[in-house]
């Protein structure tokens, strides 16, 4: 299985290292969406500064990019 990363970005990024292996790109993309949401509920200095969590494939290709918001928004 694959291995994607986790990347916090904002005017610079904060790479995951380690990332974590998963079946696919899609359920990247949602474990992103879900870190992103739960990011915004955690850290509110982070809202509204265009934070966002970039996925990274094994050859470091972004392959989804999930912005720090509410899910409301």
């Amino acid at each position: 299985m694959p291995r994607f990363y986790f990347d916090l970005v904002d005017g610079t990024t904060v790479p995951d290292a380690s990332g974590q292996i998963l079946r696919s790109e899609l359920l990247a993309a949602e474990v992103a969406d879900k870190l992103a949401g739960d990011i915004y509920k955690i850290r509110p200095e982070l809202r509204g500064k265009h934070f966002a969590i970039s996925v990274r494939n094994e050859e470091g290709e972004e392959i989804h990019r999930a912005d720090v918001v509410s899910s409301d928004d």
